[in-house]
């Protein structure tokens, strides 16, 4: 049977502290076999464990360095604590029995609007996993109002962000600096959008941009964007993030489409200095 796609709208409202999904006590172990009925360790390995269920997250060298998704998070409220940025909703999202977090942090008191009422919020996107599926990452974005859609990751204007190895301590400075640099540009990044709204995409933009995504995101927005009528590259820019926002089947595979669609987006139509 297929799966159902996920809906990201149903978590981006919603404002998750403690006791949230990421909040369960973690720890290393060592793995033992059984050799001619005793039990010997494994050199140079281990396990990561859920302490409340017991459960095996994933096996790791002994050269891992355990952060806890919970730690992660309160080194992000550490870093936001000393800007002027009102209140800080955020989503937490969880998946893989807890192996793997992706959290946002959004800043609604520094929203802009780009047309009408559609806003453009910023908002902090952090990743972390224990299965080693990807590394700890914390990228600066932005959180669109209207339709929940997002706009985080990939190069261009949302260049900001860091991504560190499993080695200890996030650089809970670096965090701070970046997040304070972007939105020093976030009126240019408003601007950057309101230019899209007013910017015709020829059938010759669009084909260069949804070749660079994948096969079935290619076909479902050629679909939604026919050829018969004129198409802004807002209007394009919306479909496509909606698609990664909307109709996904994971909260990775989402994330990872709304990288490839910004960075395609930003690179063809850049922000002017």
């Amino acid at each position: 049977m297929p799966r159902t796609p996920i809906d990201l709208t149903s978590h981006l409202n919603q404002d998750v502290t403690r006791g949230n999904l990421a909040d369960f006590p973690v720890t290393l172990r060592p793995i033992y076999q059984s050799v001619l009925d005793r039990y010997t360790a494994i050199p140079k390995r281990q396990a990561v464990v859920r302490e409340d269920t017991g459960q095996v997250l994933a096996v790791v060298s002994d050269r891992y360095t355990l952060v806890p998704h919970q730690r992660i998070l309160e080194l992000v409220e550490d870093a936001i604590a000393p800007l002027d940025v009102g209140a800080v909703p955020r989503g937490i999202y969880v998946d893989r029995q807890g192996a793997r977090l992706r959290a946002l942090f959004k800043f609604p008191s520094l929203a802009q609007p780009v047309v009408n009422d559609d806003t453009l919020c910023p908002c902090l996107k952090i990743q972390n996993t224990y299965d080693k599926s990807s590394r700890i990452a914390i990228h600066v974005g932005a959180f669109r109002f209207v339709c929940t859609n997002l706009a985080v990751g990939g190069g261009g204007v949302f260049a900001g962000g860091f991504m560190a190895v499993h080695a200890g301590e996030v650089p809970i400075m670096d965090v701070t600096k970046q997040l304070t640099s972007y939105l020093e540009v976030f009126e240019r990044i408003v601007a950057l959008y309101r230019r899209w709204v007013d910017t015709e995409a020829t059938p010759e933009t669009i084909d260069r941009v949804l070749g660079a995504l994948s096969g079935r995101v290619e076909t479902t927005l050629r679909a939604e964007l026919p050829p018969t009528r004129r198409v802004t590259v807002w209007e394009a820019y919306n479909r496509a993030t909606h698609f990664a926002t909307h109709q996904m089947r994971s909260y990775r595979t989402a994330f990872d489409l709304l990288e490839l669609v910004n960075r395609t987006f930003q690179e063809r139509f850049p922000i002017q200095n």
